[in-house]
């Protein structure tokens, strides 16, 4: 394992420096390897079998999974399908960095330039489609998938050819000739080892949660600092790489992405909602984690959102499809939050206002007006009635030049369909 992380060092710089921030640590009850950002594990028997190519490959595997912050943002997930996702996901990156893929790394064409969690999603809804083909979906997954061998031949799968087949049969029958690559009679365990260099053990090279996210302390500051942590080692990684010029085109463009990701109006949405979210501690119920070693500490309290405001342009130009949509979005963001929302039609005059609370979501909001566009009238109206919300949230074409003067609270422009101009004051998305 050390030599091939040496190895990763001098040939390919940026697997090379992610790998040396790990510790080595013999784990023989997993099956090949993983890692949590801090630490690799590996399984001995398994390694001991291994060439040093494959477990270049391998330990490059387990990189490709921290750089993509696999080990970071599962949420929950299933575990299993969590990892088989961000499989699928990380080896067409490591042909395309150019790695020969051992026999058992699965590769599938279909996953190109996905992401695990889109790919996670398509295993999900399979498994939904067929609830009890699990094994027999997996077996046409294998092949349907491309697995590889150290020498780059094709062992199977409908892109096989027939010369590869050939050269496969040809392999298989030089192996048997040289007494390799079937296991031999009456060869026991007797080494405490498990035969794991045997055709049919398909590579797993597992990723699992980062630490900070099991210990016992607030959940989002445990994300927060894994993910802090992540970035600064792929930031270094990514130096290094740059300076020995050693980072393929379209691997160089994906992990820059990675750094400064294209955030979509729901995360974004979701993200201003959270910076208005009140929260506080409270001793009156103290903290269970810690009353077992005699601390008595405050707890969280349930985070709490303030009244806001919703503006909606019903001007008639705006799209009421797209409005259901951030309605929907909208709604998922408020269960959680014991809040009340006060949302208010409006043209070039203020037309109908509602209140909503947390017992009438879903909302289902269409526009009502039909007239010009003016925004004054919704601050004003705000301030005549006395209301002093933590965020106005704006939906609205933005075919408008009629604003008003900034308010004290912070606004959040939702737009239908992407402007040159941004609004003048407050921050803004854009649903595409």
């Amino acid at each position: 394992m050390t030599r091939a992380r040496i190895a990763l060092v001098a040939e390919h710089p940026f697997f090379g420096s992610l790998a040396l921030r790990l510790t080595l640590k013999a784990d023989s009850a997993c099956r090949d390897l993983w890692t949590n950002g801090r630490e690799m594990g590996f399984n001995p028997a398994w390694v001991a079998v291994q060439s040093r190519a494959t477990l270049e490959a391998a330990q490059a595997h387990e990189m490709l999974h921290l750089a993509c912050g696999h080990h970071t943002r599962r949420k929950g997930r299933d575990e299993k399908r969590w990892n088989r996702a961000c499989d699928f996901a990380v080896n067409l990156l490591l042909k395309d960095a150019g790695f020969t893929l051992p026999k058992g790394f699965v590769c599938d064409e279909r996953y190109l330039d996905m992401s695990a969690d889109e790919i996670f999603d398509v295993l999900a809804k399979l498994q939904e489609q067929d609830p009890h083909g699990g094994a027999k979906r997996a077996l046409q997954e294998r092949k349907s998938s491309r697995f590889v061998d150290a020498g780059g031949l094709d062992l199977g799968g409908p892109a096989s050819s027939a010369q590869s087949r050939e050269q496969g049969k040809a392999q298989s029958a030089g192996q048997k000739a040289s007494g390799k690559g079937e296991k031999q009679p009456g060869r026991s365990a007797q080494d405490g080892q498990k035969d794991h260099g045997r055709e049919g053990d398909a590579f797993v090279g597992e990723v699992r949660d980062h630490p900070l996210l099991d210990q016992e302390h607030e959940e989002r500051q445990g994300q927060k600092s894994a993910e802090a942590e992540s970035r600064i080692s792929l930031l270094m990684a990514m130096q290094r790489a740059f300076h020995q010029g050693d980072m393929p085109g379209r691997f160089a463009r994906i992990l820059k992405n990675l750094i400064h990701p294209q955030l979509d109006w729901r995360g974004l949405l979701q993200r201003f909602l959270e910076r208005c979210v009140e929260s506080d501690s409270s001793w009156t119920v103290p903290n269970r984690r810690y009353l077992h070693q005699g601390l008595y500490l405050p707890s969280r309290s349930e985070p709490k959102l303030p009244s806001f405001c919703l503006a909606v342009d019903a001007s008639g130009s705006v799209d009421g499809k797209k409005l259901a949509r951030f309605c929907a979005e909208l709604s998922s963001l408020l269960e959680t939050f014991d809040t009340t929302l006060t949302v208010i039609f409006h043209d070039s005059q203020v037309q109908e206002t509602h209140t909503f609370g947390r017992m009438d979501l879903p909302l289902q909001l269409a526009p009502r007006g039909g007239g010009g566009t003016d925004y004054r009238p919704v601050c004003a109206w705000i301030d005549r009635e006395g209301l002093h919300p933590v965020c106005l949230l704006w939906f609205t074409d933005l075919e408008c030049t009629s604003f008003p003067e900034q308010p004290e609270y912070p606004v959040l422009w939702i737009i239908d369909g992407r402007k040159d101009n941004p609004p003048p004051f407050g921050e803004w998305i854009v649903i595409n």
